[in-house]
């Protein structure tokens, strides 16, 4: 649809307006809003919106989504620069059915996503400690809890490792057949910074976990290993 320029400004054909938009160009309003139909022409690599689709804009101050092109954005976290593809955009606001008033993410997609990794695992140490409050001598939820707490601390650099570290130290106790113990409390040593125990409890469980053939333990006995390869720094005194 292209305006004509007698249209333009105020009056025209039917009350309509047409207002120069910075991204659409010339759009159309009326005292009945923005047209919803209407569909201007498409920059390269844009792709159409939907308005029908699409809540939060204004009838008469703030124009629905006609098209979307790619926005260069920059992580208000890390600082990194960033692409908004349009594609995301239109499921954003179409599809997911968030308001158009919203501004873009302020976060760049890794952030996003340790975010939601430190959500989930912070969610998996509260079950994990409800578990072992109902149930304080069970040696899964004591191996449940220590994993908890390695993988929250490891990740988020939060948390308390010396409770994970008491968690897999009682499941030994309880079960010495239960060798995994050992691999998440040399977990926990590593995160709270203890190169030299975390090795000793590696090596323990290397030794007591290489002669089975139990598939769940192939993971952690490369980490074990690998971890035993690495050079070590002066641990923290």
């Amino acid at each position: 649809m292209t305006p004509n320029p007698k249209e333009r400004g105020t009056g025209g054909r039917d009350g309509v307006r047409w207002e120069e938009h910075p991204l659409y160009g010339p759009i159309p309003h009326s005292p009945a809003g923005y047209d919803l139909t209407f569909q201007p022409d498409l920059p390269s690599g844009a792709v159409r919106g939907d308005p029908s689709r699409q809540r939060g804009f204004c009838p008469h101050c703030r124009p629905p989504r006609y098209f979307y092109v790619d926005q260069e954005l920059r992580c208000r976290a890390c600082g990194t620069a960033f692409v908004w593809p349009a594609e995301r955009q239109r499921h954003w606001y179409e599809v997911l059915g968030l308001s158009v008033a919203g501004g873009p993410p302020a976060s760049c997609p890794e952030c996003r996503r340790e975010r939601r990794t430190a959500r989930a695992l912070g969610q998996r140490l509260a079950r994990a400690a409800d578990d072992l409050r109902a149930h304080p001598e069970d040696v899964r939820a004591l191996l449940e809890f220590a994993a908890a707490t390695a993988e929250h601390a490891l990740r988020t650099g939060t948390g308390d490792p010396a409770r994970g570290i008491a968690a897999a130290r009682k499941a030994a106790r309880l079960d010495p057949g239960a060798v995994t113990a050992h691999f998440w409390e040399a977990m926990c040593h590593d995160a709270a910074g203890r190169t030299e125990r975390a090795a000793d409890c590696y090596r323990r469980f290397v030794r007591l976990a290489r002669t089975r053939r139990t598939r769940s333990l192939r993971e952690p006995l490369e980490h074990a290993r690998r971890r035993l390869a690495e050079p070590r720094p002066a641990e923290d005194r």
